[in-house]
């Protein structure tokens, strides 16, 4: 192929040539207009400060990450409740500290990389000085401005002025670190325009210090959380964890990966590391299902069987027009709030003449199945009713959230980087151990049930207690698993996860009830093992993975009107089944009675979110669509539930946490600020592992006021459980 010729080769009278030098002159005279030079002008700033950006993006992502955690998100938001209520404590100390760490580390690093030109870089930060030197203490203030404005965010009846107070705290630390990035020369008597001299001074003194410093008790806390993946990282708290996790990742990604590679006129090496993370991955796998060492020999009957066996340690129940009542409960997910709401609603339940002798099943997911595992376990442990209530409360106040943040940032982040698989590094053994840590302490002297196996909790008087039914998903074909006491043969293209093809018999109760709540990312997909049989009866390994239950459908409603199906085959005439919802969305409007929560759907942000549909719709509408999808696919499993019921001569009692709000709404009726400080304080994400005392105390104010929704459900059960059908209205017809 012929070369383009160069215009100045060409004779003058060239045709090309003049074509060329026109079209020159023409681009120099447009370059010459003010307006055009104005927009290069404007362009040329833009693409240099996102040329410097990204350049410092380790320092930039810590930043969004501490903005986006503390001041837009409602779990973070509610950790900096916590920090509030902790008052002066080892917990804020150490998280002002961390913070003062963060911002300082950020700075520091973003000053290095904008301090000199590097030969593979083609920006060269000098030609934009005011930048170069406000970019890296914009980055540094920006840090402790983020949990000041989140704290200014906050509200609390009880906590205000702590709240306060706290606020205060961080402006002032805000103040200081603005103070000391820019006036630091005038203080240490230090001259000179720029930070680094030459390469050389970045490994000489405080500058080595400073960065070895925070590298070595990153480490350190990497190893000791192995060690103490529970008492330690709650004695810090989660909001200190993200802080000290940032300053190595920021320490590694700016230096390590890098200044050291641009320094020596190599790449940046942030592309290796994550390729070495990606190749690894092809073998590590440090997410397997846990498993107890004990495990008793589970013999389980078909639903139906297993009514028979347990009704006769429930006998003489009192009849609804001839007919046994048979109480099914579908629990559904949403963390620790679903798991503090689902075991709280239950405990308080046993209140209730006749519940505790009819509650056959309980379906749960995610946190849902967290509550009614907790629950279950301590019924059989405690044999005390008056007591329930009380323990539940002592095992679901307890910080969860900080053993799984340091398992997310330390050893298992570390494992991406590591060819060998280190079980203790999985996160998820972080989450289930602070589960077990709490059950015993609630427990004291007992056998711990959450650290023992599943089927050990079914292995004596296995009747007396309600069965389980734990729902998880399959990632590999997207289908319904199920952790249970009951043989589950029977239903609908559903997985048996203690069947004795799988690895998973001997499961823990904790890795129970954390395979139905691993909600990715917080916690990773679990691994277990298929053992296939070949035609010429040779067995195959298969690797399955199971994530939160919620992905299938979060309301356990759908296996809760399967188990009813399965039980009307025997014994159709003989039930009165009654179906109860626990359900854990704050805002969603009732399954049995349509448009009750208006006040509380105008504070779930639906006008205010408005803006959001329009932003980037080509790329947001399907992912939206899905979160929505599995919202309604919710939904439409609990409708169908009580309709099937209702259909079999049943009812339907639905207890929501809608309730929570509504009656909050009622409290504060016409005052619209109120009403959007409880909407903040009332709604916590799905993905939270831990609650304040003022959530909890909203809970528990609702369930001890026995007012409004809650009240006038919990009153037709009662009546039920006495035999009198009458004061039940039907769900359709509320």
């Amino acid at each position: 192929m012929a070369e383009k010729p160069n215009p100045k080769d060409l004779p003058p009278d060239s045709g090309y040539r003049r074509l060329a030098q026109r079209w020159s002159s023409f681009l120099d005279r447009l370059r010459r207009r003010p307006a055009v030079r104005l927009i290069f002008r404007i362009w040329n700033r833009i693409w240099t400060t996102t040329r410097m950006l990204w350049l410092c993006g380790y320092d930039v992502v810590a930043v969004l990450v501490v903005w986006i955690l503390f001041v837009f998100n409602n779990q973070g938001q509610d950790l900096l409740r916590i920090s509030a209520e902790q008052s002066v404590s080892v917990w804020n100390i150490i998280f002002f500290v961390s913070t003062a760490a963060l911002s300082l580390t950020v700075w520091f690093t973003a000053r290095l990389l904008l301090g000199r030109k590097f030969e593979t870089e083609r920006l060269d930060p000098s030609k934009a000085s005011w930048l170069q030197i406000w970019l890296p203490r914009g980055l540094g203030v920006a840090v402790p401005l983020g949990v000041a404005i989140g704290l200014l965010l906050l509200d609390s009846d009880i906590y205000r002025i702590e709240i306060r107070i706290l606020s205060v705290v961080y402006v002032v630390l805000t103040a200081l670190v603005f103070l000391f990035v820019r006036f630091r020369r005038d203080w240490f008597g230090v001259s000179g325009s720029s930070l680094l001299q030459d390469q050389i001074e970045v490994l000489q003194g405080w500058y080595l210090f400073s960065v070895v410093a925070p590298a070595i008790l990153a480490f350190f806390l990497l190893v000791a959380f192995m060690i103490w993946p529970v008492g330690l990282a709650q004695w810090l708290g989660a909001p200190a964890i993200v802080m000290l996790a940032f300053v190595g990742i920021v320490l590694f990604g700016s230096m390590v990966l890098t200044y050291l590679p641009l320094a020596m006129g190599q790449p940046r090496a942030t592309a290796l590391a994550v390729a070495f993370a990606v190749v690894f991955g092809l073998w590590i796998d440090n997410h397997y299902v846990r498993l107890s060492d004990h495990a008793a020999s589970l013999s389980r009957l078909p639903p139906a069987q297993h009514y028979t066996e347990w009704r006769k340690t429930h006998s003489n129940p009192t009849l609804i027009n001839g007919r046994e009542p048979v109480i099914l409960v579908a629990a559904a997910g949403g963390g620790i709030r679903a798991a503090y709401w689902t075991a709280t609603n239950l405990a308080a339940l046993e209140a209730v003449p006749g519940f505790g002798e009819n509650l056959f099943a309980i379906s749960g997911v995610s946190g849902g199945s967290l509550g009614a595992t907790t629950y279950t376990a301590l019924k059989r442990t405690l044999g005390q009713p008056e007591l329930l209530a009380k323990k539940v409360r002592a095992v679901l106040s307890q910080d969860f959230l900080s053993p799984v943040v340091a398992g997310l940032l330390f050893p298992d982040l570390a494992q991406r980087f590591i060819p060998l698989s280190i079980p203790a590094a999985d996160r998820q053994r972080f989450l289930e151990l602070s589960w077990e840590e709490a059950m015993g302490e609630a427990v004291g002297a007992a056998p711990n049930p959450f650290a023992d196996a599943f089927a050990n909790l079914y292995d004596e008087d296995k009747a007396l207690l309600p069965s389980l039914l734990l729902n998880t998903t399959l990632v590999d074909s997207g289908r319904r698993a199920i952790v249970s006491n009951l043989d589950i043969s029977d239903f609908t293209d559903t997985v048996d996860l203690l069947a004795v093809d799988l690895s998973t018999p001997a499961i823990r109760l904790s890795a129970a009830a954390g395979a139905s709540a691993r909600f990715t990312y917080v916690s990773p997909a679990g691994t277990l093992i298929w053992f296939q049989k070949t035609p010429d009866n040779n067995t195959e390994e298969h690797k399955l993975r199971v994530v939160d239950g919620g992905y299938f459908e979060n309301s356990g409603a759908a296996t809760a009107t399967d188990l009813l199906v399965a039980l009307h085959k025997e014994h159709a005439d003989r039930l009165f089944p009654i179906l109860i919802l626990i359900r854990n969305d704050p805002t969603a409007p009732m399954v049995c009675q349509r448009g009750t929560v208006d006040d509380a759907k105008d504070l779930s942000g639906d006008a205010a979110s408005s803006w959001s549909d329009n932003l980037l719709k080509e790329v947001s509408a399907p992912i939206r669509a899905l979160l929505h999808a599995r919202t309604a696919r919710a939904r439409l499993a609990e409708v169908d539930a009580a309709r099937e019921f209702e259909a079999n001569g049943g009812a339907v009692i639905e207890l929501p946490l809608a309730a929570v709000l509504q009656t909050a709404v009622a409290r504060a009726k016409g005052d619209r600020a109120t009403l959007k400080r409880l909407k903040a304080r009332a709604i916590e994400p799905p993905l939270g592992w831990s609650l304040s005392n003022d959530v909890r105390n909203e809970m528990d104010r609702v369930l001890a006021d026995g007012h409004g929704i809650l009240s006038r459900e919990y009153a037709m059960l009662h009546a039920l459980l006495q035999g009198n059908q009458v004061n039940y209205e039907p769900c359709r017809a509320r």
